[in-house]
C-alpha cells in the first residue's frame, strides 16, 4: 500500500531531536527525511520547518528553516514535498515575496501557519488574505496548526475558510481532541476543510470519519515526536476497510495536496 506522510517536521533543536522517536531527522541533512521515509514504508511526505525559532540565531520568519527545506526538496524532489512556514506578522509584501519565492523556485505545495506562535488570530483575515491570495495563485494547500491554543482553534480557522472557498485548508492533528468537535462542525460547514491525523487519539480518528466522512482526511506521523509505527497501526485498528485505508494513507493527501502520484 502506498503511504504518503503528511505531517513531517524539519529542524528540531538537537537536544530536543534526542529525546524524540526519529532523533536523526535534522535539518541539513536531506538524507535522513529519506531514511524516515523509507523506515514508515512511505512514498513522499510533506515536510515543513520546526514550529519554534531556535536560538541562536532566532528565525522569526523562518527564512533560514525554509531555506533548509528547500535544499531538501532540491536534492529529493521526487520525494520531499516543501511546505514553507509563513509569519504574516511580517507584512504583506515580505509575505507574498516569500510564498512567490519557494513556490516558483522549489515547487513548493503548501504553507504552515501557527498563529499561536506568531502571535495573531487565525481568523485575522486582514492579516491572512495575503497568505490565501498567494495560496490560491499558486494552487497550493494552507496546513493550520489547530487546537492547544486559542488562537488556533478550529473555529477560528473555519473562518478564514469561508473567505478562501477556492484554498485547501488542513486543520492538523483533528483539533487536537479538544478541539475535536469544532473541527467535525467546521468541516461540515466547509467543503474546503481537510484534516490530518498527526498525533490524533483512535477515538479522535474513528469519530471524525463517522461525522465527516473518509474523503477528508489524511495519514500525518508528526516526525519526530511521534513514532511512526504507532501512527500507521491506529489505521489498522479502528476497523477501517483495505479501500479506507488506501484513502487515507495516500489517495486522499494526493488529491487535497494536489500531488502528481503515478
Amino acid at each position: 500500500m502506498k503511504i504518503i506522510d503528511t505531517h513531517m517536521h524539519y529542524g528540531t533543536d538537537p537536544t530536543v531531536a534526542s529525546e524524540t522517536c526519529t532523533p536523526y531527522l535534522r535539518a541539513g541533512d536531506p538524507d535522513s527525511v529519506i531514511r524516515c521515509l523509507d523506515e514508515q514504508g512511505a512514498l513522499m511526505g510533506m515536510l515543513f520547518p520546526h514550529d519554534r525559532p531556535v536560538n541562536p540565531p532566532v528565525d522569526n520568519d523562518y527564512t533560514q528553516a525554509n531555506n533548509a527545506v528547500a535544499e531538501a526538496v532540491e536534492k529529493y524532489p521526487e520525494r520531499i514535498i516543501g511546505v514553507c512556514r509563513i509569519n504574516p506578522m511580517f507584512g504583506a509584501e515580505k509575505t507574498r515575496a516569500m510564498i512567490d519565492h519557494y513556490a516558483r523556485n522549489y515547487g513548493f505545495r503548501g504553507i504552515k501557519l501557527v498563529a499561536s506562535y506568531d502571535h495573531y488570530r487565525s481568523s485575522d483575515v486582514r492579516v491572512l488574505a495575503p497568505v490565501f491570495e498567494k495560496a490560491e495563485e499558486h494552487n497550493m494547500t494552507v496546513l493550520f496548526h489547530s487546537g492547544d491554543n486559542h488562537r488556533d482553534m478550529p473555529s477560528l480557522q473555519a473562518q478564514v475558510a469561508k473567505a478562501f472557498p477556492n484554498v485547501n485548508i488542513v486543520l492538523a492533528h483533528i483539533g487536537g481532541h479538544t478541539g475535536l468537535w469544532e473541527c467535525i462542525y467546521a468541516c461540515l460547514e466547509h467543503s474546503n476543510i481537510y484534516v490530518d491525523m498527526a498525533q490524533a487519539w483512535p477515538y479522535d480518528i474513528k469519530i471524525f470519519i463517522k461525522e465527516v466522512g473518509i474523503d477528508r482526511i489524511t495519514y500525518g506521523s508528526d516526525v519526530p515526536y511521534q513514532s511512526t509505527a504507532v501512527e500507521q497501526l491506529k489505521l489498522h485498528v479502528i476497523g477501517l476497510s483495505e479501500e479506507d485505508k488506501e484513502k487515507v494513507f495516500w489517495k486522499n493527501a494526493a488529491r487535497i495536496w494536489r500531488l502528481d502520484v503515478s
